[in-house]
């Protein structure tokens, strides 16, 4: 059995549907832990780089999230660049804080006076940013080419305003959360008067409730909350918790991408997050790489064939 140099879209492509579910389960299970732990790893250090604070290193988590993969740097930096505890000093005043986060993008430096929203969005910036000496980022960064409307970068940040605004200690109730309906409740929030009629700034459109998607919410459950859940547990020792942000995973509906088309085409159907965590460490970690020997597949795999690795 030739597998590093079969050519196929993993090296075992060709006899992967031998494999029983039970030693695909045990395996699937395994990786997901790794996959777990290797987050882990990198949460440390989001949180080191944070100065310890575990809020301040889960906002920048959250808000790389919400860009997505398409927006996902600029976002990052943009929470980076307009700390936490800046944005709660006026956390009460929608407005300040969407000032804040539309200056800080840089997307304000293009933007035309109004005598409007738009006008006295740049104004209260200018003040808030001399206030706390702040930078922007280059507002070039941002995407919005080939992108639905309602996933524009000015309707992300307008969303993200919102829910820096209706949310306290964000990271503390994440802690608190059990179930998957409690993140949709707390995370599912809309936007501001001005982003009903607006896609971007100075070009007005019907108005349409623009509240963050259930399954871009999964995507913030994934990638920001249920590692950070699962680090805080590790961190403290507690086992319940991480217990808990497995469960979480078991209970989001399964990503869809190439990856995880790829398993189902080889007959390996995921029945949640879990199973297409999993997945995707696999393919990323073993596959890629051609670690079959370290792949507890590939191992037994090649056993069977009585082969070497080629």
């Amino acid at each position: 059995m030739r597998l590093t140099n079969s050519g196929k879209w993993i090296p075992c492509a060709d006899s992967f549907s031998t494999i029983d579910s039970f030693t695909m389960k045990m395996w699937l299970d395994s990786l997901l832990v790794e996959r777990l732990e290797q987050k882990t790893k990198y949460v440390f250090e989001l949180v080191e780089n944070a100065q310890g604070s575990w809020e301040e290193a889960f906002y920048q988590s959250v808000a790389r999230s919400f860009g997505l993969k398409s927006n996902a740097l600029p976002f990052e930096l943009l929470a980076k660049t307009t700390p936490l505890k800046v944005l709660a000093k006026h956390k009460d005043n929608l407005f300040q804080i969407e000032a804040l986060l539309f200056g800080q993008s840089g997307l304000l430096s293009a933007v035309k006076a109004d005598n409007g929203y738009a006008s006295n969005l740049i104004k209260e910036y200018k003040y808030l940013q001399h206030k706390f000496n702040l930078t922007s980022i280059e507002g070039h960064l941002w995407k919005f080419l080939r992108m639905r409307p309602t996933a524009f970068p000015t309707i992300r940040i307008a969303q993200f305003a919102k829910l820096v605004h209706n949310s306290t200690s964000l990271f503390s109730k994440i802690i608190e959360i059990c179930d998957i309906k409690e993140i949709v409740n707390l995370f599912q929030v809309d936007v501001s008067e001005y982003w009903e009629t607006h896609y971007v700034f100075g070009k007005e459109s019907i108005s349409t409730e623009k509240r963050i998607g259930k399954d871009t919410i999964s995507i913030v459950a994934i990638n920001s909350i249920v590692p950070f859940m699962f680090a805080y547990g590790v961190s403290k020792g507690n086992n319940s918790l991480k217990d808990k942000a497995v469960k979480l995973l078991e209970s989001i509906k399964p990503e869809s991408n190439s990856i995880t088309k790829g398993f189902e085409g080889l007959g390996v159907k995921a029945d949640s997050a879990y199973d297409t965590q999993a997945m995707i460490h696999l393919k990323t970690c073993y596959c890629e790489p051609k670690k079959c020997l370290y792949c507890h597949l590939g191992a037994k795999l090649l056993l069977k064939s009585g082969s070497i690795l080629e």
